[in-house]
């Protein structure tokens, strides 16, 4: 079965596919339409938008992924939203 997620990156335009079953990364076209035209403008406004992703932690580095040095522009309580 094919594993696939769209990722936004805060503080960057656009969107990525991820196919893990590959291991690619793929920028998409400029998407304008549903649901895109809606997740745009909510993260513009410093929403978060996630459905069937457990994990998520934006980095500097390549090699602060396994440092510990998560991006720090924002505190971790370890609270998840409901």
């Amino acid at each position: 079965m094919a594993k696939f997620a769209v990722l936004g990156l805060r503080g960057e335009n656009g969107y990525w596919l991820v196919d893990f079953n590959q291991g690619t990364v793929t920028a998409l076209p400029e998407l304008d339409s549903a649901p895109f035209g809606y997740t745009d403008e909510a993260r513009a406004n410093g929403a978060v938008l996630t459905a069937g992703i457990d994990l998520g932690v934006q980095v500097v580095t390549a090699g602060d992924t396994f440092s510990g040095q998560f991006d720090i522009s924002e505190a971790f309580s370890g609270q998840f939203d409901s």
